[in-house]
């Protein structure tokens, strides 16, 4: 299982500005590269067939000039992208299957009310008016007719009142409603056409930000700041693979348990350093992790790789550390103690004691409310709720 452990906020006026510049060219270089490589792997997809002789490390290490520890990065998170993209593609697709299905039993549902009111209809014009069986219209010796609901009762004097105050009124409400599901459901069905026939890219910065310069009334008369926001946004990050037989689990990479100090091999082939780089929590893990992996013998065979991201945040860098970690299994299945059963309900938490014996011990409930509530918001009024409780 990976597990990433992200370090304190390293700012950049503290760093060197070797570093600072060295870091720059590299994440520009990285994602330049990235996008390169995953509008190659996108177009070999559409098309069909290769676009290179050499393999996509090759082209990619020699047209961007990096080394093959970063070409591998690179070439590695295109395809984890395309994987993604191809995964999240199929969710679509299965979404917009469930949404067809949906709409056409609802169509069914409305075309059958339909042709029942059609027939009454029918039945009222040729001066004989009959209902389908199995329906809630009644009509009475008096010559009143009902319509009974859930809620309510609806009543006509007459025939001709129920025809042109209900019939005639329904069947056009109908109508509109079916033509609106049939649209929606034209719609969906193209949508599930281009799903399986067209192979979507990526917007790298995101669609929203991309929209932006259109949209926002600042970068509309002002297009060169958004250009500046939008290449940071691209190349905010830098993800670089580890390697098990590299001594310090990474090629690139290489911390310092004992300084806090992180070096890093530049593409130029210098060595830059981040000072106090700091995990607040997990220290402990990435010590014993890179300690382990300098001790290892036979790395090819016992060794972890270490993975590290950079992330540029203007005035800041984040450093995130990603470690195999293996994955805790905490799930107790004694009940010398007892047990404690907790039924989760739109509004409160039931909770009940029971001892080992089976007897019951005592109950209760936790109330809450989420009526209107976002995501987040509910969140924390359920974290709330349980930590206080």
């Amino acid at each position: 299982m990976k597990k990433a452990y992200f370090s304190k906020r390293i700012w950049k006026e503290d760093v060197n500005v070797l570093t600072v510049a060295e870091m720059a060219t590299l994440s520009k270089v990285f994602n330049c590269a990235k996008r390169f490589a995953f509008q190659t792997l996108i177009r070999q997809k559409r098309w069909g067939r290769e676009l290179h002789k050499e393999s996509i490390h090759l082209v990619v290490k020699r047209k961007f000039g990096v080394n093959d520890y970063i070409a591998n990065s690179i070439v590695r998170e295109s395809q984890a992208l395309l994987k993604a993209q191809t995964e999240l593609n199929k969710l679509y697709i299965k979404q917009t299957d469930e949404k067809i299905k949906k709409i056409k039993n609802k169509l069914k549902k409305e075309r059958s009310f339909l042709t029942t009111l059609r027939k009454i209809k029918h039945s009222c014009v040729e001066g004989n008016l009959r209902f389908p069986k199995n329906t809630n219209y009644a009509l009475h010796s008096s010559g009143l007719i009902s319509l009974e609901c859930k809620s309510c009762s609806l009543i006509w004097m007459n025939t001709y009142l129920f025809e042109h105050q209900y019939l005639d009124v329904t069947i056009k409400r109908l109508k509109a409603k079916i033509g609106r599901l049939e649209h929606r459901l034209f719609r969906l069905e193209e949508k599930k056409e281009k799903l399986t026939t067209h192979i979507s890219s990526v917007v790298f910065g995101s669609k929203k930000l991309f929209k932006h310069q259109f949209t926002k009334k600042e970068f509309v008369h002002d297009h060169q700041s958004w250009k500046e926001l939008f290449l940071a946004a691209r190349n905010k990050q830098v993800l670089i693979s580890g390697r098990k037989d590299a001594a310090a689990g990474s090629f690139v990479f290489t911390y310092q348990p004992d300084t806090h100090d992180l070096h890093m091999t530049c593409l130029s082939g210098k060595v830059v350093t981040f000072s106090n780089v700091v995990f607040p929590y997990g220290q402990e893990q990435v010590n014993q992790t890179v300690l382990r992996q300098r001790k290892c013998k036979d790395k090819k065979a016992n060794g972890k790789p270490i993975s590290w991201s950079v992330e540029d945040h203007g005035d800041y860098y984040i450093i995130k550390c990603l470690l195999d970690v293996e994955e805790e299994v905490l799930v107790n299945f004694s009940m010398s103690d007892g047990v404690i059963g907790v039924d989760c309900n739109v509004d409160h938490f039931a909770w009940t004691d029971v001892s080992k014996d089976g007897n019951f011990l005592e109950s209760g409930t936790f109330s809450f409310t989420l009526n209107k509530k976002t995501n987040g918001q509910s969140t924390k009024i359920l974290e709330a709720v349980v930590g206080a409780k």
